[in-house]
């Protein structure tokens, strides 16, 4: 069957519509989306234009209609254009959202955002001012009247709506959706657009030979966006569903006016939640004959030419450079590649610069094994994981600018894979040199405290960091946190000096305690921060010292209205002073010069383009510039300069908040094997879990109502259970015996389908026989410790009971199962009393807590969602 046209004689006289919704205003916590106004422009220009559109001008309803960044868009203005266009509509009505999306904790009920939508603690009713895809959206539409509907959603999470995609019996129904499900997008360049509604407009209006149908646009964008990188370096993929044959969305262009030359492309640098994303291509001015020349890809260099020049020969294509950097430096990398100023005798640039980022470790672990970026692997292994460079991280790179010289020292290790040339089963070997030329700027690592918490002042330097926190933690309450280390090295560097600042020494004690007040942990520097500033945190922001590099506080300090000052800061975050720590390596930003083997093309002009691009960062002022206005502390004799009077550290904001003068941070040797190490250990400690259930199954538990039910003891551990993975080892033992054993076994340590742990669970009985309380937890901390090969594995023991035979566990039995509860390996003991009384302070379920920084949960809080969240803390099962 022939796809469905809007211009053909047998639709043409019928009601054809599209209902433009753009976001650009939001009130409250979200940042505002300039790109939006262009996007609605691209979307106008694609469906009415004159060669290739399939609609009329006054085919187009636009909400807001008013337009304008300030224009207040609501979400009853919405419902009533599509509800309009449902019954009136009966032929091809389209509908386009851009702005911001939001979906719950579980993934689910996507719900488009608008200027006034704010979220709520209601954990029933989230969202308000927003409507929601699966129970607003999709409903509406599912009955219009038209022959095809088709919707276009460019927004975070926009995937999502893929699960609650409904059409009815025989409706022709297409949905697009700018990324897959749980995915998070950029927001796009004020100039352009969003990258996923640029490419629609491209695809849209230059189609040759044929008619652009709805499945060329789903195969079109996924090849435009292939090259580009969503939030958190995740690969960008549109999604789509159908149901129905296919619809034209543009005729064939056909021969047209010739394109004048001159066009201007520019790229954005942040994302819908603050920034940009991995591997987005630099800002470029394109000619006309440039756009349509031939790509030429040399796949053993790495080398991208695009070749041709203007109709007039006025300018060759530049020679280009690929940047590879760390998430924390993108920003400011990005702005000096744009300032750089190389041009030849005829003012054309001659070196362009694209500046991508990529995780931490995912790119010392491609420098390691690079050659995956020209063979990558055939197939992936049993386990899923699958290193593909070119997919994972971008193009392969020129130069490589990480935060610290502790990256290039992993990525140029001995070992498999590790700049030896030598090659790892599955990993590839190493086909490049990376020659350190020497640092680009300065930050120091420091312990950003709320200037409302006592700390004295001679601890603001030159002692460790187990010491600053140790004089914090004497004082008040404080939570300490950082951002993911597999994410920025300078995440990394800081979780190396906080395990070593644990008091047990195990990793898990560190991430359960973040965990515990932050979930999940923040990507960059600047994300932690803005997640605080949102104020949404129960008072987060007021408590939390921040391991973050000097020049992301110094920003964060600025006032409102200040130059610099991250557009996600708000007055609910408190003004900070930096401490730095002795133990924590300064970051040096190494300008690193990766040179492939077998790149023997232009190879002595690539060379000298890198080598001149890292002269002008490291002696041009207003290369220095671009970073000393971040708050960086630019290049001097031999390590940093002391900050000029333009630096942002030279603020009013930060006069009393930085030390000018600091002291020379971290080891001066190879970190490389115990970063290593560290990161091994953060993965164990987050990683499966095991997980041990001791249920208090005495015939009390029956008697006072308390076994069965709702919020009964068997309710709450099988709905607890949903927090728990495949990967997780977990069962649950009764504790109401008689004096032969400590416990019965109902569901065995150990992996498992949570669906029969859970019939087991709800299949249970009482016992005619008291609770043995106290050999019952000694058994459960001894079997959770018995796999001593995996000491940072998360463990929790989950004790469940009335409280009444916590009577009969003697002081002396209770001092022992309390210092047992704090041995290492650590196993966090939360104990869920039905009754109250067994959480007092200085009862024994207390006391339990207190000693392994467990919970003690009594009738006062909300038990079923507290003891899911601490089984989620050492579970996998929001993961999977």
């Amino acid at each position: 069957m022939p796809p469905y046209d809007a211009r053909g004689e047998a639709n043409r006289a019928k009601r054809h519509r599209a209902v433009l919704i753009g976001v650009e205003h939001y009130e409250g916590a979200r940042n505002d989306l300039p790109a939006v106004a262009r996007n609605l422009r691209l979307m106008r220009e694609a469906l009415t234009a004159e060669r290739t559109g399939m609609l009329r001008p006054d085919d187009l309803v636009e909400v807001p209609s008013d337009g304008g960044p300030a224009a207040t868009v609501g979400p009853l203005g919405v419902r009533a254009a599509l509800a309009a266009a449902r019954e009136e509509v009966d032929g091809l009505l389209v509908v386009y959202f851009a702005g911001h999306g939001i979906v719950r904790p579980d993934g689910s009920d996507l719900n488009l955002m608008f200027t006034e939508s704010r979220v709520t603690r209601d954990r029933r009713h989230p969202f308000v001012d927003t409507l929601s895809w699966r129970d607003d959206i999709m409903p509406e539409l599912r009955y219009a009247r038209a022959d095809w509907v088709v919707v276009i959603l460019d927004c975070c999470f926009a995937g999502n709506a893929l699960w609650a995609f409904s059409p009815a019996a025989g409706q022709n129904f297409a949905l697009l959706t700018a990324a897959e499900p749980g995915v998070e997008i950029p927001s796009g360049d004020p100039a352009t657009g969003t990258e996923f509604t640029a490419s629609l407009h491209r695809l849209l209006t230059t189609g040759q030979g044929e008619p652009v149908t709805f499945t060329r646009i789903v195969t079109g964008v996924r090849q435009a966006m292939a090259p580009y990188k969503a939030v958190d370096g995740h690969p960008w993929v549109p999604d789509e569903r159908r149901h129905g044959d296919d619809v034209v969305l543009a005729r064939a262009a056909g021969p047209g006016p010739a394109v004048k030359p001159g066009g201007h492309r520019s790229q954005n640098r942040a994302t819908r939640w603050g920034r940009r994303p991995a591997a987005l291509l630099r800002r470029v001015t394109w000619t006309a004959a440039v756009v349509t020349a031939a790509v030429v890809a040399l796949v053993g260099g790495g080398t991208w030419y695009l070749l041709g020049a203007s109709a007039d020969g006025a300018c060759a294509s530049p020679l280009e450079l690929r940047v590879l950097t760390d998430p924390d430096l993108g920003p400011t990398v990005q702005k000096a590649a744009d300032a750089y100023p190389k041009r030849d005798a005829h003012g054309c640039r001659s070196v362009g610069i694209n500046v991508y980022d990529a995780k931490a470790t995912d790119a010392v672990s491609a420098l390691r094994s690079s050659s995956l970026w020209q063979e990558p692997p055939a197939a992936c292994p049993a386990s899923g994981a699958c290193p593909r460079p070119q997919r994972d991280i971008g193009a392969q790179p020129d130069i490589w600018i990480p935060a610290a010289g502790s990256a290039w020292q992993r990525a140029t290790a001995e070992g498999a894979g590790g700049g030896t040339g030598k090659p790892s089963a599955g990993t590839g070997r190493s086909v490049v040199e990376l020659d350190r030329l020497g640092s680009v700027a300065y930050t120091p690592m420091v312990l950003g405290v709320p200037d409302t918490l006592l700390l004295a002042q001679s601890l603001q330097t030159d002692d460790p960091l187990g010491k600053i926190i140790t004089g914090l933690e004497a004082a008040q309450e404080v939570d300490v946190l950082r951002p993911d280390p597999e994410v920025t090295e300078a995440a990394l560097l800081a979780t190396d000096a906080l395990y070593a600042t644990s008091a047990d020494g195990h990793a898990a004690t560190v991430e359960q305690g973040m965990a515990g007040v932050l979930r999940p942990m923040p990507s960059t520097a600047r994300e932690l921060m803005c997640a605080l500033a949102d104020g949404t945190h129960n008072d987060l922001e007021d408590r939390a010292a921040v391991l973050v590099p000097e020049q992301t506080l110094a920003q964060f300090n600025l006032s409102a209205g200040e130059a610099g000052r991250p557009a996600c800061a708000t007055e609910a975050l408190a003004h900070r002073v930096a401490h730095y720590p002795s133990d924590v390596p300064m970051l040096d930003l190494p300008f690193v010069r990766v040179t492939w083997a077998g790149a023997d093309r232009d190879a002595d002009a690539r060379k000298a383009a890198v080598e001149d691009f890292y002269d002008w960062l490291t002696t041009d002022r207003e290369a220095q510039k671009c970073f000393t206005d971040d708050g960086f502390r630019g290049v001097g004799k031999g390590g940093p300069a002391q900050p000029g009077d333009d630096s942002v550290l030279r603020s009013e904001d930060n006069t009393t908040a930085v030390r000018e003068r600091i002291p020379t941070t971290g080891p001066d040797a190879d970190a490389s094997a115990s970063l290593t190490e560290t990161l091994s250990r953060y993965r164990g400690a987050l990683g499966p879990g095991r997980v041990l259930y001791l249920l208090d199954d005495s015939t009390s538990m029956a008697d006072k109502r308390l076994w069965d039910g709702t919020g009964g003891a068997k309710e709450l551990v099988a709905r607890s259970m949903g927090s728990l993975g495949s990967k997780d080892a977990y069962g649950v033992w009764t504790a109401a015996v008689d004096a032969k054993k400590p416990m019965t076994e109902l569901v065995a340590l150990g992996p498992h389908a949570r669906a029969g742990a859970q019939k087991a669970v709800a299949g249970a009985g009482t016992a005619a026989f008291d609770a043995r309380i106290g050999e019952g937890l000694g058994a459960a901390l001894t079997a959770l410790r018995g796999d001593s090969a995996a000491p940072e594995q998360p463990r929790l023991l989950v004790l469940v009971t009335d409280g009444e035979d916590f009577e009969a566990v003697g002081r002396g039995e209770q001092g022992r199962l309390v210092a047992e509860a704090g041995r290492t390996p650590p196993v966090r003991v939360v104990t869920v009393s039905l009754q109250d009384g067994a959480c007092t302070r200085g009862r024994f379920g207390d006391r339990l807590a207190v000693a392994s920084g467990g919970r003690c949960l009594d009738p006062g809080d909300d038990i079923a969602a507290e003891l899911a969240a601490e089984v989620a803390k050492t579970g996998t099962g929001d993961a999977e």
